[in-house]
């Protein structure tokens, strides 16, 4: 089997280790509670480290005490047995001396480690190549010789397991650091051009943290959620396109994140919203951050009619379809995708300006999947006829199987027209 420990390091650096468990056989088995005197151990249980260990020739019987300054004296003669298995052994013969009668209780010895070598091998074989050690060759090499390469493979790994976990810190240590950059390097509101780069360099080890569904959490009972949305009216390209893709991975972990954009009147809604339109009714939001302002509204309004709810009472919809003129690209792409997500109302003419100017197959295979949520009319439905008369020609080099895929959405979308 494989264990996989995610491992948190300063930075935010996630690094997953992939490490190898051995399956032994178990035995229930108790801790064997020694005491100075001989007492039977019973099958299968374990002794502890620093015990003198006997076997009882005759019984098979194992018998184990407290180490002493005389243990080192031999149990050799029958009476010394007898008197050990009736709980009187005070230390041997006569004068406390030991016999010299052939011995029939011997010490025994420390069994030496068990490796599966096998199990070792075909366990690590389930690894992915790219990331497992080079395995010894069994056909070049002597049973012994491959046995020891595949113990020292193992060894190996245990220290990297060591090493990791010594250097293992605490998760919302890290969060709380790097929330208190975060509001120091945005706090001025004239930033110097090295707290705009800590900021940067802040914002991107944030989004990728953010993707673990228990660390978006943390983040946001540490307080670090307001401080985000407030670089949402940040006025450097830069930091409001990391601070757009942090919000959209925080929120699309799971339903219970995306409410977070309905707390405090909805300001972080608003502060998406605005973004749409500039905040006053100016251009909308630089063709650099569209593709992650998409992405934010995509990550919070999908799949919940509350926050769906406030966004149209905002007047979202209008103010996207607005900006969506504008939105050139991968942008318009996907503004089509989630206009046929939620069933936004007007996106026919820009679906159809996808068909037009995208050379991607895929891009004009999500566009006929949006086309056919709407009810396209009139003006609307003439442009969408002359969109697919153009685009159907760009098809001929696709797969035979897609391409029929393709045509099919095409003549379902025509038919929605009529």
């Amino acid at each position: 089997m494989t264990i996989k420990f995610k491992i948190m390091f300063k930075r935010g650096l996630l690094v997953a280790f992939t490490f190898l468990a051995i399956t032994l056989p178990l035995v229930a088995a108790v801790e064997f509670e020694a005491t100075g005197e001989w007492q039977v151990l019973p099958d299968g249980d374990s002794v502890p480290a620093g015990l003198h260990v006997r076997v009882d020739m005759t019984t098979g019987q194992r018998w184990a005490k407290i180490a002493s300054s005389g243990d080192d004296e031999l149990i050799t003669t029958q009476e010394q047995v007898e008197a050990m298995r009736s709980g009187n052994y005070g230390g041997g013969g006569e004068g406390g001396k030991p016999g010299t009668s052939s011995s029939l209780i011997v010490t025994e010895p420390k069994p030496p480690p068990t490796f599966d070598y096998d199990l070792m091998y075909r366990t690590y074989l389930r690894i992915p190549s790219a990331v497992r050690p080079p395995l010894p060759d069994r056909d070049a090499l002597s049973d012994e010789d491959w046995e020891a390469a595949m113990k020292q493979i193992w060894e190996d790994r245990q220290k990297t397991l060591k090493e990791a976990m010594d250097n293992i810190v605490d998760v919302p240590d890290v969060l709380q650091e790097m929330i208190n950059k975060i509001a120091n390097s945005s706090s001025p509101l004239t930033p110097t051009p090295t707290q705009v780069e800590d900021l940067i360099f802040e914002l991107g080890e944030l989004e990728y943290l953010l993707s673990d569904l228990d660390v978006a959490r943390d983040f946001y009972i540490l307080g670090g959620w307001p401080i985000l949305i407030n670089l949402l009216s940040h006025s450097d390209p830069s930091i409001l396109d990391l601070a757009l893709h942090c919000v959209g991975t925080a929120v699309k972990n799971a339903g219970e994140f995306e409410d977070w954009m309905l707390e405090n009147d909805a300001m972080a809604m608003r502060s998406v919203v605005a973004l749409l339109d500039g905040g006053d009714g100016g251009d909308s939001v630089g063709n650099n951050n569209n593709n992650k302002l998409i992405y934010a509204l995509g990550s919070m309004l999908r799949g919940n009619a509350d926050v769906l709810n406030k966004f149209r009472e905002l007047g979202g919809p209008e103010k996207l379809l607005k900006a969506g003129r504008t939105f050139e690209g991968k942008a318009l792409t996907k503004a089509c995708a989630l206009a046929g997500d939620i069933e936004l109302e007007g996106w026919c003419v820009p679906c159809s300006r996808v068909l037009l100017i995208s050379e991607s197959m895929g891009d004009h295979e999500t566009a006929l999947k949006s086309l056919r949520s709407f009810k396209c009319r009139d003006v609307e439905g003439t442009k969408v006829r002359g969109a697919l008369k153009g685009v159907q020609k760009k098809w001929g080099k696709m797969d035979k199987e897609w391409r029929q895929e393709v045509e099919a959405l095409a003549q379902s979308v025509i038919e929605s027209l009529k």
